[in-house]
């Protein structure tokens, strides 16, 4: 596995014997992780460093239990959403006694049904040539 994103650049190598050492993602952004065995597999980290956040469920719900009242910014985020960008999803006032709220987020799906690729090829091409030097 490697990711050359700017938020966290690193390569677990393929060996036997001791494991790699865990890596700690210390700086907010997506990184984009590749396979150094499967070239079309690909797998998204999204990195905040906001207090409450959460990833939806196979029918796009989310539930942020214990949400204290108050005024948040929302940010949506999906891998196929243009350029892979975190979206605004506006402000929202939470009463006391919580709230529903919907939100939309744009994406661009793919024929097959695969992750999206990453923007540019440049990330390819970074690993290649660091594989081959």
């Amino acid at each position: 596995m490697y990711s050359f994103s700017t938020p966290k650049r690193f390569e677990l190598r393929l060996y036997g014997g001791t494991p790699s050492a865990p890596v700690l993602f210390d700086k907010p952004g997506v990184v984009v992780l590749g396979c150094n065995v499967h070239d079309n597999m690909l797998g998204y980290v999204y990195v905040t460093d906001d207090g409450w956040f959460g990833v939806s469920n196979d029918k796009g719900t989310l539930t942020l239990d214990q949400l204290p009242a108050g005024h948040y910014a929302v940010t949506l985020w999906h891998p196929q959403a243009a350029d892979m960008l975190p979206v605004s999803g506006g402000d929202i006032d939470i009463p006391a006694g919580g709230l529903k709220q919907r939100f939309s987020i744009a994406v661009q799906p793919n024929a097959d049904n695969t992750p999206a690729a990453p923007p540019s090829s440049a990330f390819g091409d970074a690993f290649h040539k660091a594989a081959h030097e």
